[in-house]
């Protein structure tokens, strides 16, 4: 298949190299950095254009893989010829793409990228949608060569699933840096908690997270709380996430438990 691929980030790189070794030819990479364009381009074995206007018409997919306020600036520039144009976003509906061309979906992998990490795709599940029932036949296909996971979801099933995946993995992650910044100041290293991340990671594909929460807020335990806070005392933001997260532990706890 012939892709135009708009965007040169973190997600637009994984899922372009991914493309690329199971055979899909890339025309083009668009960027509105030079560098960033030229250095995708350079891996694919393609050309690098900086100009929306350079967009060429000639593809049979254009993924468009850019910051949600950046679409309205780009896409009325580019003529998207017979092509199938699809974003990556999770926050935004497929309809954002109907003013310039029907030919439109949703192509939506699941997942935390950085340029610099591979990612295997066939753990990764993407989610589809379509304007046109040919398309939607397509972008099945195309997903099912990367990932054993290709769901087919509405617009509000997808923007839910997002919503959740930025508590399931940024907000997440957010914890982690304060956990690192915490044992830094005491001269240790962040490495001695990847043991119990890993766990909690491996626990929840088994075991419901709320029946795998442990820790004090669980036992509403004040005395080992009033400990934590006041070594939060020069932290006031994170002695108030600290109270806030705890009481919600607590009170999700107790909620299920009266319910299971």
């Amino acid at each position: 298949m012939r892709i135009g691929l708009i965007g040169a980030g973190n997600l637009a790189t994984q899922l372009a190299s991914a493309l690329a070794a199971k055979g899909h030819h890339f025309l083009q990479v668009y960027s509105r950095t030079e560098y960033s364009a030229g250095i995708l381009a350079a891996r694919l074995g393609c050309e690098a254009v900086v100009q929306p206007e350079q967009i060429c018409s000639e593809a049979d997919l254009y993924i468009c893989a850019l910051k949600d306020d950046v679409l309205s600036q780009v896409l009325p520039r580019v003529n998207f010829g017979k092509g199938l144009l699809v974003h990556t976003a999770g926050s935004l509906p497929m309809t954002v793409l109907s003013d310039y061309t029907p030919n439109h979906g949703i192509f939506y992998p699941l997942q935390t990228f950085s340029k610099q990490r591979p990612v295997d795709f066939s753990e990764v599940p993407i989610f589809i949608e379509a304007a046109l029932s040919d398309s939607l036949d397509l972008l099945k296909n195309l997903a099912s060569e990367l990932s054993e996971k290709v769901v087919q979801v509405s617009y509000e099933q997808r923007k839910q699933l997002h919503l959740a995946a930025v508590f399931a993995n940024n907000f997440v992650n957010y914890l982690y840096s304060i956990a690192e910044d915490l044992v830094h100041e005491k001269g240790l290293d962040f490495q001695y908690l990847l043991p119990l991340i890993e766990e909690t990671s491996r626990k929840v594909k088994t075991i419901a997270p709320v029946k795998a929460q442990t820790g004090p807020a669980v036992r509403f335990d004040c005395r080992v709380m009033n400990k934590h806070l006041q070594l939060l005392g020069e932290y006031p933001e994170w002695q108030h996430l600290y109270e806030i997260l705890s009481k919600g532990i607590y009170e999700r706890t107790i909620n299920k438990s009266s319910v299971i």
